[in-house]
């Protein structure tokens, strides 16, 4: 199962992999692969992207009807926010 919707909300906003990429300033390759999940977007990037998208940052996690969540899909969850709650904590 997909962790980030980003695929499904790109296509219900008509928006293409392309567009998106120019809008974050990022390549079309790295939309392209935090699509298809072969990456995962840091937390600035995905602020980024939810903006860009006009969605709120949760929609972007939350499963579609009668989808399920294993434990692997909320352990990257979880890793992609410890990874931004890293950037944003003072040392």
């Amino acid at each position: 199962m997909a962790v980030l919707r980003l695929k499904e909300i790109m296509k219900e906003k008509g928006v293409s992999r392309e567009e998106l990429a120019q809008k974050v300033d990022v390549s079309m390759t790295t939309i392209s692969n935090i699509s298809t999940e072969k990456n995962y977007p840091t937390i600035p990037l995905l602020i980024s992207i939810s903006e860009a998208l006009d969605v709120d940052i949760r929609e972007m996690f939350v499963p579609t009807k009668g989808t399920v969540m294993t434990g692997s899909d909320l352990d990257k969850i979880r890793n992609i926010f410890e990874e931004g709650l890293a950037i944003m904590t003072p040392k």
